[in-house]
């Protein structure tokens, strides 16, 4: 796939092709048995999360210009692959191949771009290349056991491992749903009712580990600050305190905190009813009660996080969890959500345009 690309005109080429991987979560809006491969000269690139998107012109066989765009992964994977927002200019001549958007013409979810000399970008490359920012061993031989006030120091920034499609590393089975949980289920569509599609953050067990971006933890005496790198959700934990008798419900609830020896166990409530796992379409009512359990594995220099998630409304049991983190190489950033998902994630009849 060498210099093939045309420098006069572009072409629109429909056909069959193969797809060097599956993206996550990408079935409900595109058509993995539908793959395009079309040329065109690039008008933007949109580097952002929880997807940038390259448009393109595309002249037709009727020799009409239409607007095509095309969904790639995250800024954020982008950048760790390589990628900066000049990666792709205005004026580019381009060949993109990838899966057709299943409720929106001229759309598709990018499997590889060939640039006019050749070069071949591909979701594969980024895969390979775009490690999580890890710290080197050597880098953090210093960090201290205790933070000044004497707690353990989890402090700092935190990038996760790959926790599963529910969570985590499970623990103690798969997450059932019991009747109400399903009949609940009923009413969420993920296509359309993904929060992050509004960037909107999930729960607080989810975005967590969500495509291991940084976290940052921040230590005071009455209390432990949370900021998650998915969908920027900050978390507040109070320590040595309790819930007061009237909490508004909200995405991160309401957590208190105390140290047993040198973890720091969280129970939270007082979360809205959200998607738990919005890929499955299991519910958490606003009856859940999180426990979690945080510490520090020296040995490992690794953040481990073990969650218990009971919700007597909507589970049929609790379930438990395992997250496991390092220590990062890279400092928090901020999520930089856009939404730009367009009618391939607008209900039909939704008129939001």
């Amino acid at each position: 796939m060498r210099n093939y690309l045309p420098a006069v005109s572009t072409i629109l080429l429909l056909g069959a092709s193969t797809s060097p991987g599956a993206h996550h979560g990408s079935t409900p809006h595109f058509d993995r048995d539908d793959i395009v491969r079309v040329r065109g000269v690039v008008s933007e690139l949109r580097f952002v999360n929880p997807h940038a998107f390259v448009y393109f012109d595309v002249v037709d066989a009727s020799g009409q210009n239409a607007e095509w765009r095309c969904e790639l992964t995250g800024a954020t994977a982008l950048r760790r692959g390589g990628w900066t927002p000049e990666t792709l200019v205005p004026g580019q001549q381009i060949e993109i191949s990838g899966a057709r958007a299943r409720r929106e013409d001229n759309a598709c979810l990018m499997d590889s771009i060939v640039l006019r000399d050749g070069t071949v970008l591909s979701n594969e490359q980024i895969r390979m290349f775009g490690a999580r920012p890890v710290a080197h061993p050597a880098d953090v031989e210093s960090r201290p056991r205790y933070v000044e006030n004497g707690q353990p120091n989890l402090s700092g920034a935190w990038v996760s491992r790959v926790g599963g499609g529910t969570g985590g590393i499970l623990t103690n089975g798969e997450p059932e749903p019991n009747a109400a949980g399903l009949a609940a289920a009923e009413n969420f569509d993920v296509r359309f009712d993904n929060p992050v599609i509004r960037c909107e953050s999930g729960n607080i067990i989810s975005d967590w580990y969500r495509q291991s971006h940084v976290n940052d933890i921040q230590q005071y005496d009455d209390r432990i600050v949370i900021r998650y790198g998915y969908l920027d959700m900050v978390r507040t934990i109070y320590l040595n305190a309790e819930h007061p008798p009237n909490i508004t419900p909200s995405v991160a609830g309401h957590s208190i905190g105390r140290w047993d020896d040198d973890a720091l166990v969280v129970d939270t409530i007082g979360l809205t009813e959200r998607a738990l796992i919005p890929l499955r379409s299991l519910m958490m009512s606003d009856q859940a009660h999180v426990v979690e359990r945080i510490h520090y594995d020296a040995e490992n220099r690794t953040l481990n996080r073990d969650f218990t998630v009971e919700d007597p409304l909507y589970l049929a049991k609790p379930y438990s969890g395992r997250n496991v983190s390092d220590i990062a190489s890279e400092t928090y950033q901020t999520f930089n959500c856009v939404d730009l998902s367009g009618d391939n994630n607008r209900r039909p009849d939704s008129g939001l345009h």
